[in-house]
């Protein structure tokens, strides 16, 4: 950290450690590292080859996503790149390049393996179909969803114990919220560090204490 410019002094290393945004796992090893006002890139081949890592970089108006700034050439392995293409394409219609490791709302790690996605698309559906291919992500860690929608009956209940292996989660429900097995099968989630909910009618009605793991919780 001190060689790479990251850090100046030793408060500078807890402010990095404490910060809500810089998430560790339960051995100190780093899930997420959130680099701001940073400009000593590139950044170490120690801290490219983490794995199962996720980059929150600020690079001050650079235009590329945070995977194609910290390696020279990034490229999804080809495994993954198949699954994105055949069921997660459309979520790129806002871009206008059609390379899909030009999109912000994926992120690789260093050999390649899909870290997060972050879906704004309002026709995305977190199906039982959706989760069965998002499961085969073997290494994601982090996914978001800005309009999420559930469905409120049992009959189309989602089978979220698939995604079991995620770190962090984050939804803002579209829908008038009404359905408490969501948060039962998030307890399940015993990798969960970060779990970020929002609703336009809150959850005031309903309780977290299936969460023993998180370092991060928010919900309004």
């Amino acid at each position: 950290m001190f060689e790479q410019g990251i850090v100046q002094n030793l408060l500078g290393i807890e402010n990095l450690i404490h910060d809500t945004l810089t998430i560790q796992d339960y051995r100190g090893y780093p899930i997420l590292l959130d680099l701001e006002e940073f400009n000593n890139y590139p950044l170490s081949d120690e801290i490219l080859r983490m794995k199962n890592l996720q980059f929150v970089l600020d690079f001050r108006e650079q235009p590329k996503p945070n995977h194609k700034l910290v390696s020279p050439e990034p490229h999804f392995v080809e495994e993954e790149r198949n699954l994105i293409e055949n069921h997660f394409f459309y979520l790129g219609s806002r871009y206008k390049s059609e390379d899909i490791e030009e999109w912000e709302c994926f992120q690789m790690d260093c050999e390649g393996h899909l870290v997060s996605m972050i879906s704004h698309e309002s026709n995305f559906q977190l199906s039982n179909e959706s989760i069965e291919h998002l499961s085969n992500f073997q290494h994601l860690i982090f996914f978001a969803h800005t309009n999420f929608y559930v469905s409120n009956t049992t009959e189309d209940s989602t089978n979220l114990s698939l995604l079991s292996n995620l770190r962090r989660l984050s939804m803002t429900f579209e829908n008038e919220f009404q359905n408490p097995e969501l948060f039962k099968d998030l307890g399940l989630f015993s990798n969960l560090l970060y779990l970020d909910l929002w609703s336009h009618n809150g959850f005031e009605n309903y309780k977290f204490d299936n969460f023993p793991f998180l370092y991060y919780i928010s919900y309004r």
